[in-house]
């Protein structure tokens, strides 16, 4: 991420903190957002407070997602029908 997107995204989350209700959904666990965002002093201050009043839902399992080989989902109705 290019620096200006970081502080962005940083400075939006300090402004929600204790104000609004966020919903972050990602693929990463809290360990990788330091790879992410390459700035370990803001991604602990970030990490504390979302986790502050934090509820993390994982999910596991398939993807639900189509495979590209397969546009139509079994059973789904063709165009025709």
């Amino acid at each position: 991420m290019k620096p200006e997107q970081v502080n962005a995204f940083f400075k939006l989350m300090d402004l929600r903190y204790g104000r609004r209700p966020s919903i972050i959904p990602t693929n990463l666990d809290y360990p990788d957002w330091y790879e992410l965002f390459q700035r370990k002093p803001l991604v602990d201050a970030l990490l504390d407070r979302l986790q502050h009043h934090c509820i993390t839902i994982r999910i596991e399992g398939p993807s639900l997602r189509v495979p590209d080989n397969d546009p139509q989902p079994q059973g789904a109705p063709t165009a025709r029908e």
